[in-house]
């Protein structure tokens, strides 16, 4: 069984390590090590098929779908993109200062109900959206950055998915990636970048065909994966 309080343990003790191990040594090795010790199996592509800019999507039903993905970025990631983290604002005010302490790369997006506003024809959050696709529009052209979203928009089991993703990746021009943990096979894949298909409900259907290959930490959170274990038996 997978044992939260021992995974953050590890996590923030390794956190507190990193920033001086940085000095001495390539410290994303702490991280592939943390997700040894964790038995967490990585499936890679090669660097040379990753985009210098891109958007990572995966489904999220817990915040330690959250820590598990930080853990991949450190171990194989962040050595060459910035990175930015859609968030609600008060998880911001908790990781901010965790993350910032030793990686200035890391970057949070706040979003707050004042923000949001539903599109007539997309359910796209229209304020948050395009501050971030104007934000990210003045960086210079060879600057490497990955955007991490999760479309659902919560932890909460919903059938619908928020376009934003999909409206950035179509605005900026900049690859889709498919970032699958599986917490009952402790498997982390990277699926292939992908542009953004070219209708919402295209790319809501790909979404949708990846979230069922991978069992998050609690399938009856995620509409495609609810009825696991009842189907499992």
């Amino acid at each position: 069984m997978f044992n939260i309080f021992y995974t953050l343990l590890c996590f923030f003790a390794f956190t507190l390590l990193f920033k001086p191990c940085n000095k001495l040594f390539n410290s994303s090795y702490i991280f592939k090590i943390l997700l040894d010790y964790l038995d967490y199996k990585v499936e890679l592509i090669d660097n040379k098929e990753l985009p210098d800019k891109m958007i990572i999507i995966s489904s999220h039903t817990s915040i330690y779908d959250f820590f598990i993905g930080i853990m991949f970025y450190y171990a194989y990631l962040h050595k060459n993109y910035d990175t930015y983290v859609l968030m609600k604002k008060q998880f911001e005010i908790i990781c901010t200062p965790i993350l910032m302490f030793f990686d200035k790369r890391f970057k949070l997006i706040s979003i707050s109900k004042k923000n949001i506003e539903q599109s007539e024809h997309y359910q796209v959050k229209k304020g948050v959206t395009q501050q971030i696709c104007n934000k990210l529009r003045k960086k210079d052209k060879s600057d490497k950055y990955i955007i991490f979203i999760a479309p659902e928009g919560t932890r909460k089991c919903v059938d619908k998915l928020r376009s934003g993703y999909w409206y950035i990746a179509r605005e900026l021009d900049i690859n889709i990636m498919y970032l699958g943990i599986d917490f009952s096979t402790k498997n982390i894949v990277m699926e292939h970048p992908r542009k953004a298909l070219e209708t919402w409900d295209d790319e809501q259907e790909e979404f949708i065909k990846y979230a069922k290959k991978y069992v998050p930490m609690y399938p009856e959170r995620c509409y495609w994966t609810k009825d696991y274990y009842s189907s499992s038996e």
